[in-house]
Order: C-alpha cells, then sequence, then structure tokens
C-alpha cells in the first residue's frame, strides 16, 4: 500500500498534478474513465486475439502469408480455399495416422486437398493414395501412392494446403527455417479433365540463404498387389517405375478382383538445393489404368488383362511426356474453366452456422470431382456412370422437382477424407435423381453442375418453361444464379437482390445463344401482367409478388403462346407485392446480430459507460441530498453552542 502511495505521490510531482486536490466527484469521475478505458482495452484484446493452431516463429509467419499474396484476390472471392494443417514431426508423408480422425474447432471449415476426375481420385492428406471409381460412384483404394512427399528432418517448418477450385488443382506450400531465412517447397497436383489416367505434380523449390540444403524424398508405389511386378523405363529423358497386379476389393459382401497398371515418375532418395538458388521445378506424371469391370476367378487367367494394361500405361506416358507440361496444364485448366462457366453465389452471411459461400464452392468442387466429363474428354466413354448411352441428349424436363437444397444440412457437410467425398457425392447424386435431375446426371460433370444448380434455387423445368420456387417470404439474403443452360438454347442469369427497403427484387439476363437466336418471354408471380422480352445482355426487373394459392415467383419461356396461357391454368384468385422481409433476420445475415448496423462490441462499451454515467449520478445525488444536509445541520449545532458560550461570557 505504501508502496502505490509512493508512485501517486511520484506521478504528482512529476506531472504537477494533484490528485488529492480534487473532489471526492472529480475523483470517481476519474478513476471511472480510467476503468473504462482499461475495459475497452482488454476487451478489444481478447476478441481480436489471433487465433493459431500453433506455436510457429515470425519469420515462417511472415513466409506462408507473403507466399500466399498471389492468392489474395483469390482467397477474398472463396476461389481458392486455404487450411493450415497441424505439421506432425513424426510422419514426413502426411499428418494422420490411417485410422486417425481429424480434430477441429466447431466453427472452423477444413477443406479437403482432393483432385479428381470421376477416374481416379487423391488427397493429399492421406496414406491411402489413389482411389477408383467404380460404376456405383463409390470409391476404394489402390494401394499406391506416387507423389513425391520432400520433406527435412533438421528444420522447423510450417505448411498450409489450398483448393484451387477454378484450375482444378490442389497444392501445398512449406516453409522451413533456416536461421533468420525461410526455404520454400511448394507443390500442386491436378487429375487431368480431359486426360482421366493421368495425374501431375509440380514441385516448386526456392533457397535465399546462403547455404545449400538437402531435402529427403519419399515416393510409396505398389504394396499388398497380386501377382505384382515392377520395371523401370525411360521415357523422352525421364525414369517412370511400371507396375501392374491385381487387387482384392469388396463390393456388396462379393470378393472381387481389379487389374491395373500404375506408370509413374521416379524421383531419388533426396534432393539438394544449392545456396541462393530460386524457382527450381520438378515435375512427376502417373498415368493408371484399371480393368472398367470387377472381375472374379483365377488369378492367373487375368494375367492377359493386367500386360494389356501394362501396354496402355507404356503408350500413354509416351504421349504425355512428348505432349509437355505446359500443354497438360493448359488443357487442364480450360477444361475446368469450361465447367464453371455456370455457377452460384449469394450474399455472405454473418449468422452463425450460417451457408457461405466458401462452402458451397468446395462442395460443388468435390461434386464435379466425382465425375466423368464425357462431353469434353479426349477418349469417350462409350457408357457413362448410369450406363446410360451418351448421346448428348440434354433432358431437363422436371428437374429440379423438390424444395431447395440450401436448407439441407447433410449436403453440406465438409468431407475430411476420400470416402467422406464419396459419401457425399452419392448423397448428392442420389437426391438429385429422386427429384428428376436423372437425364442431367447422365451427361456426367457439365449435367450434375446444372442439376445442382437448379437444386440451389428451387428452379424447375417443366416442357415448356423455367420457374423458380423460393419462398416469397424468406428472401433475407441476395442469391446469383449464373449462366444456367435453359435446354441448350441458351444462358440466362437470374438475380435475387434484397433493397434497402427490405423488399426483394428479381433481375434476369439473357446471356448468350447455344443454339438459335429464339426469343425468350419471362412474367412474374401469377403471370397477370404481359410477358416482358428478354434482350441479350440486359437486365430486367421483376417485383416478387405473394399470390393465393401460392405460385412460382417467375417464369420464362421461349413459347409466347404457352407463358401467356400460364395466367389461365394457375387460378391465382389474390396476388400482390411480396410483404417486406423480416428486418431482424436481414440484420442477423448482414451483421451478426439484431442490433443493426453497429458492432456487438459497441453496444457492450455503450451500457457500460452508461452503467457508470449513472453511478457518478447516483454519487451527486447521495451527497446534496445527504451530505449537504448532514454538514449544514453540524454547522447550526456549531453556530448555537458559539452563542450560548458568548451569553454565559457575559453574565459573569
Amino acid at each position: 500500500m505504501g508502496s502505490l502511495q509512493n508512485k501517486i505521490k511520484e506521478f504528482e510531482r512529476y506531472y504537477g498534478f494533484n490528485l488529492r486536490s480534487l473532489s471526492r466527484s472529480r475523483r470517481f469521475l476519474t478513476f471511472s474513465i480510467i476503468l473504462f478505458c482499461l475495459i475497452l482495452i482488454t476487451t478489444y484484446m481478447i476478441m481480436h486475439k489471433p487465433k493459431k493452431k500453433g506455436y510457429y516463429s515470425l519469420e515462417l509467419e511472415d513466409c506462408i502469408n507473403s507466399k500466399l499474396e498471389r492468392f489474395k484476390e483469390s482467397i477474398n472471392s472463396n476461389n481458392i480455399l486455404i487450411t493450415e494443417w497441424p505439421v506432425s514431426d513424426r510422419d514426413p508423408l502426411s499428418n494422420l495416422k490411417q485410422d486417425e480422425k481429424i480434430e477441429h474447432r466447431p466453427d472452423e471449415n477444413l477443406f479437403l486437398p482432393y483432385v479428381g476426375n470421376g477416374y481416379i481420385g487423391l488427397s493429399l492428406t492421406s496414406k491411402e493414395g489413389i482411389f477408383a471409381f467404380n460404376q456405383k460412384s463409390t470409391t476404394f483404394p489402390l494401394l499406391y501412392n506416387p507423389l513425391a512427399n520432400i520433406y527435412s528432418d533438421t528444420m522447423t517448418k510450417k505448411e498450409i494446403t489450398y483448393v484451387d477450385i477454378l484450375s482444378g488443382l490442389v497444392g501445398k506450400i512449406q516453409c522451413y527455417q533456416e536461421n533468420k531465412n525461410c526455404i520454400e517447397v511448394s507443390s500442386s497436383v491436378y487429375a487431368h479433365r480431359i486426360r482421366p489416367s493421368i495425374l501431375v505434380q509440380e514441385i516448386t523449390l526456392n533457397n535465399p540463404t546462403k547455404q545449400s540444403v538437402t531435402f529427403d524424398i519419399i515416393q510409396i508405389f505398389s504394396k499388398n498387389w497380386n501377382l505384382s511386378t515392377v520395371k523401370d523405363d525411360n521415357f523422352n529423358n525421364m525414369e517412370f517405375t511400371v507396375s501392374k497386379g491385381i487387387i482384392d476389393v469388396i463390393i456388396d459382401g462379393k470378393p472381387k478382383h481389379l487389374c491395373l497398371s500404375i506408370g509413374s515418375t521416379k524421383f531419388p532418395n533426396s534432393i539438394r538445393l544449392n545456396e541462393h538458388e530460386f524457382n527450381s521445378k520438378h515435375y512427376a506424371i502417373s498415368v493408371i489404368k484399371y480393368s472398367v469391370t470387377l472381375l472374379s476367378g483365377k488369378l492367373e487367367n487375368l494375367e492377359p488383362i493386367i500386360n494389356n494394361l501394362e501396354n496402355q500405361v507404356i503408350e500413354e506416358l509416351k504421349i504425355a511426356t512428348k505432349i509437355g507440361f505446359k500443354k497438360l496444364a493448359k488443357e487442364h485448366m480450360d477444361a475446368w474453366n469450361n465447367i464453371w462457366k455456370s455457377g452460384f453465389g449469394l450474399s455472405r452471411s454473418l449468422a452463425d452456422g450460417a451457408l457461405n459461400g466458401d462452402r458451397i464452392n468446395a462442395s460443388l468442387y468435390y461434386i464435379a470431382s466425382s465425375h466423368r466429363a464425357p462431353l469434353i474428354e479426349l477418349d469417350k466413354p462409350v457408357l457413362n456412370q448410369s450406363g446410360v448411352d451418351n448421346n448428348h441428349v440434354y433432358h431437363i424436363e422436371r428437374c429440379y422437382e423438390g424444395f431447395s437444397t440450401l436448407s439441407a444440412v447433410k449436403l453440406w457437410k465438409l468431407p475430411l477424407n476420400e470416402k467422406e467425398v464419396s459419401n457425399l457425392n452419392y448423397l448428392w447424386t442420389l437426391t438429385l435423381q429422386k427429384h428428376g435431375c436423372k437425364g442431367l446426371i447422365d451427361l456426367g460433370v457439365e449435367g450434375i453442375i446444372q442439376a445442382v444448380l437448379l437444386s440451389l434455387g428451387g428452379l424447375k423445368f417443366t416442357h415448356h418453361h423455367l420457374e423458380t420456387n423460393l419462398n416469397p417470404r424468406q428472401l433475407h439474403r441476395d442469391y446469383f444464379f449464373r449462366k444456367i443452360n435453359y435446354a441448350n438454347l441458351s444462358l440466362i442469369s437470374i438475380e435475387v437482390i434484397v433493397g434497402y427497403d427490405n423488399h426483394a427484387k428479381l433481375y434476369v439476363s439473357l446471356d448468350d445463344y447455344i443454339k438459335s437466336n429464339e426469343e425468350f418471354y419471362a412474367c412474374d408471380a401469377g403471370c397477370i401482367d404481359p410477358p416482358v422480352t428478354l434482350e441479350k445482355n440486359k437486365r430486367v426487373e421483376f417485383p416478387v409478388k405473394l399470390t393465393n394459392p401460392l405460385t412460382a415467383i417467375l417464369y420464362i419461356s421461349n413459347d409466347k403462346t404457352h407463358i401467356n396461357e400460364l395466367k389461365h391454368a394457375l387460378h391465382v384468385q389474390e396476388i400482390d407485392i411480396a410483404p417486406q422481409q423480416d428486418a431482424n433476420s436481414i440484420a442477423i445475415h448482414k451483421h451478426g446480430h439484431s442490433l443493426g448496423g453497429l458492432a456487438a462490441l459497441f453496444w457492450t462499451l455503450f451500457i457500460i459507460l452508461i452503467l457508470i454515467f449513472h453511478l457518478f449520478l447516483f454519487k451527486l445525488i447521495y451527497r446534496e441530498l445527504c451530505v449537504s444536509n448532514n454538514s449544514d445541520y453540524n454547522s447550526y449545532d456549531y453556530k448555537k453552542s458559539d452563542y450560548r458560550r458568548s451569553r454565559s461570557t457575559r453574565t459573569v
């Protein structure tokens, strides 16, 4: 206590300010302001405390952040999804054991670095290697991992993985600390979109230090294959290991045999990086071939099939190395850009547990990575996964017939391994099939993306029109449906925008023609008003109306007679502009709470300030009513005794 008083005295002498000379009320006010500032600073530090999964040096943090700068725009638009995985020193190949589950916070999104094309699939964080697809869209491991994993046991590291959705590839960025500098090891992997048996890995190393470093390399090829044989070969100055064999799989409780052959680039056991060596690139390519159908019988009778697959692998390795890695990458990215020509977006929500763009993009990517692309593949499969002849007919009638899948929680669960990717794809495919979209699914990845977009907005095709079945009372967020394929005739975009007055409006535009320049027409709920002709690249506005009985809020058709007749077939009894959307719901989506545009921290501090003010006011009232009265009474007693004393003096 004495030391505190001494410090106060020193403070008063140094600043020439006598705190004890202040009245009690002013001292109370001063300490209240100091307390308020301390609460403000403490609250800010708690709410803005950075969340880290581990403890890393400042150099490693800066290294990772600098590498992510080139992805900044794509990260902000949710086209590249970043995940910081826990680093394990015990195993350079994977951060997880085979049966170990990933532990993470409930509010944390972990995006599995998974690549696939409906023929093969692979995750960077798995030990099970490549997965193959069978005709029921399920997967099983091939017990083969061709990826080159580069690591060092002598340096600390931090690593992140990313999923590049638009380019259809995944990658890993590792930063190793050497004194005050960091060495970068980056790798990207993709399963070729139009050459489905090809898997490509690109490795880039940068060493800014003044000394050379050596990294170890691990590759796990075939294991536990029957009749397995391995041989080394050389094509176009690249060393390859070609394996062939048979693996046993269980399908529907029955044992089956899968014949396969895989050829992969062979790396040395270590790689040396010289001092100040930058942009050192290394490429690896793998070709995977397996039997289309699962076989049974004696293993010896399957040797001709294995030999044929091996010959196919060798031939495709020669072709791929001759084409070159730059052309392979361009083919792959162009194909993915074609797949994403249609898309969906919605305004970001800050509500707890709300579905946002990052999770939607990730789910769409995992679904697309689980389906073949027969319309753009170079060697077009004769049959698609459902066994239907692939004749490019665009069957869309009655798709999508059901509720909006935005509210289906199970469809948006992020997978943590390849099996969960397969389960997610199965659940989506089953949902779309049961709601009339089988014809689109038969078209492969392009068709299933269109079916998913229709399901998100409750959009349904009939034989003559497209209708939007969103609930006019529950449009609390903005929705964007980009380039919906209308019967393979045109591409149409639909937007739902909630204005400042909390009224939702519809905007429709005709983006492009596919086959013919037919005219398209649109009308709002009930089609009571005359239909409006859609013009290319021009947005047409429609109000959101509420009808009784409830109808779709928008109709689009290329048949003018049909859309004019709709008003007679819908039998609408009442129609009016839809009421304003619930203000509290909109505020929760926009701000995370229903208190308006100001943050919760502001309101918390505002309440604290009000409490302090009322305490101070109570103090003033107490002094005026209680302390002042007592002082006056004491003064009166003092004067009265003084008067008596003076009178007694005179008497004497």
